[in-house]
Parts: C-alpha cells; structure tokens; sequence
C-alpha cells in the first residue's frame, strides 16, 4: 500500500505488484465511481507477464481523498495520473518503459493526457484502453444535458445520482455481487465533473492524431455505459499505431467478464510485441 499525494496536495492511495527484473512497468488507471482494488486479478495478470505494476486511486474515488465523483477540470486527473507515475518509475528500474491500463473513465483520462503535448507522460510507449469512455451509450435527454450544463458553471460540486446500472458492467454473478457490496466504489457525480467530461471528450476526439504512441483497443460491442460508436471516431482518427478488438457480447467491464480469459490473452500478446524479452 503506498499513500502519496497530488500535485495540489490531494492524498492518493495505491498498490504496488513488484517484479524482479521486469521486462516494463504497468500503470493501471482505473474507471469512474470505482477504485483500485478492482484491479488485482489484472495486476497479477501483468505481474505474470513480467510487468511491475502500480494500481491507484485517482480523486474523488476509493481511499484518495478528494469529494466523490468531482472534478473542475480533467487537468486534475491528470495530476493524478502524473504522481502515479512517478510513483511506479521510482520502484522501478532506471529508464524502463511504461505502459498504460486503462478503463473506461480512465481510458479518457489516458488519452487526454496522451494526446496534449504539454501533458504527454514521459516514458510511456504505449497504451491499452479497455472500453474508454468517449461519449454515454444511453441517450440523454436535452433538456438534462442542458441542467448539467448550467449546474456545472454556478454549482460544480452538486452531486447528483450517476444512474450507473450495476447489471450492465458484466455477466459474471460473482463479480457482480462483490461489486453491490463494495463501499469504496460510489454512486454520485458532480455537475464539475459532468461538464468536464464532455470538454475531455471533445478534447480526444480533436486531438487524437497527436497521439504519438501504440494503442490497443478492447472494446466490448454489447457496453450499454460507453458507446463503441463514439469509441470508433476517436480510433478512427489515431496516427499512431493501434489494434482494435472487438469483443461481440461483452458488457462494459471486459477484465471483469465471464470470457475475461480471452481479454486477457489479447493484451499479453499485445505487450508481447511491444516489451519483447531481451
């Protein structure tokens, strides 16, 4: 357990998977309303492939302190993100290369800071983006999104009910059941963080040829939270390097699906070809 802080001063918590001589280092960046202790069976996943990996929780979610669900701006996140990472590289050995895991929320986190020169973590060469958050696969009405808009200028930190459906992150009974029970995952988002999730969004989907480094998409066809119509226009728009997966059937959280095997499978043959053995 490693407890540390943001650039503003926001404490973080995070679990370290270290690995004799490992091949890279592994950021894992969790999704929203969730934390990082969701995260342990991909972390030894990426520890079996010789990755020593930081999981931690950004702001606003698990054992980080900060209100749940809140942000002004997505720069915060990525303060989050950048103390992380150094975190992980300073456990680690001197210039290994880093990869980044991320989910859903966290996926947009990723590319936004990926695709911002002035933001682009050193040392990471490369991504994977397990269904990322580019735009809600429910549609919402106007005059909410209208409400949301408003709220977010006058009164940012109100919270509000995510309307997130349980049912909907996976078919797996057993993970959902440990889900319902989970008290570190929440419920609320703020008008802030509503605002600032559409101005990430436009961001990405502007800017994604500044990406510069190679991406693995997983992305599950039946998400009914992230809409993989909205996923496919930033992908279409990468530059750089990138393999897209589909995964027909699955619900949102793919590590967490009852065929998660099989997601797996393709992200060890994707670290494979770009962290090979020397």
């Amino acid at each position: 357990m490693i407890d540390f802080a943001s650039r503003d001063g926001i404490g973080l918590y995070g679990e370290h998977f270290a690995v004799d001589g490992p091949r890279a280092l592994a950021l894992v960046v969790h999704g929203y309303a969730e934390h990082c202790g969701r995260y342990r069976e991909l972390a030894h996943v990426l520890v079996r492939a010789g990755f020593s990996t930081l999981t931690y929780d950004m702001r606003g979610h698990g054992r980080a302190e900060g209100q749940r669900g809140h942000v002004t701006d997505y720069s915060q996140y990525l303060d989050d993100l950048d103390a992380a990472l150094n975190q992980l590289v300073r456990r680690g050995p001197a210039r290994a290369p880093v990869v980044l895991v991320s989910h859903s929320n966290g996926g947009l986190i990723a590319l936004r800071a990926l695709a911002d020169p002035s933001r682009a973590p050193r040392r990471i060469e490369a991504a994977v983006l397990s269904s990322p958050f580019f735009g809600l696969k429910a549609r919402v009405p106007a005059a909410k999104k209208l409400i949301g808009r408003a709220a977010g200028r006058v009164a940012p930190t109100l919270s509000l009910p995510s309307e997130l459906r349980i049912e909907d992150l996976t078919h797996d009974p057993d993970k959902l059941a440990a889900r319902r029970v989970d008290t570190l995952c929440h419920e609320v988002a703020s008008a802030g963080w509503f605002t600032a999730a559409e101005e990430a969004q436009a961001y990405v989907l502007a800017m994604a040829p500044r990406v510069k480094v190679p991406t693995l998409w997983l992305v599950a066809e039946g998400d009914l939270v992230a809409d993989p119509v909205a996923t496919k226009k930033v992908h279409h728009r990468l530059r750089a390097p990138s393999r897209w997966i589909g995964l027909p059937g699955m619900y949102h959280e793919v590590f967490n699906e009852t065929e998660r095997a099989r997601v797996f499978g393709h992200l060890e043959t994707f670290l494979a070809e770009r962290f090979p053995v020397k």
